[in-house]
């Protein structure tokens, strides 16, 4: 494999770049921007864990009362829900700057 001298380019740059072929347009993000991004993910990663230990630790305690179970079942997806929706938002307020 040949050098090109060129530095190798992040997933998300690589990523970008498909975008612009497609759309014409490409949004640079600055090295601040990608690490909030980073930091967002990761906190979004670490309460999606916690919602879904929460819900299995409730679903445990009700495992002998079907309607309940799904009460569980329902609540949980829409606070994992939420939660995924809320880091996007958060995401699009930081790529838009």
């Amino acid at each position: 494999m040949e050098s090109t001298g060129k530095p190798l380019k992040s997933a998300l740059d690589l990523a970008l770049e498909r975008v612009a072929q497609r759309d014409g347009t490409i949004a640079r993000l600055t090295d601040t921007q990608k690490a909030a991004l980073a930091e967002i993910d990761s906190k979004t990663r670490a309460k999606l864990a916690e919602l879904e230990i929460l819900g299995n630790d409730r679903l445990a305690k009700a495992v002998s009362d079907p309607e309940q179970v799904e009460k569980i079942k329902a609540e949980q997806r829409t606070a994992l829900e939420r939660t995924r929706s809320r880091a996007e938002d958060e995401k699009e307020r930081v790529r838009k700057g």
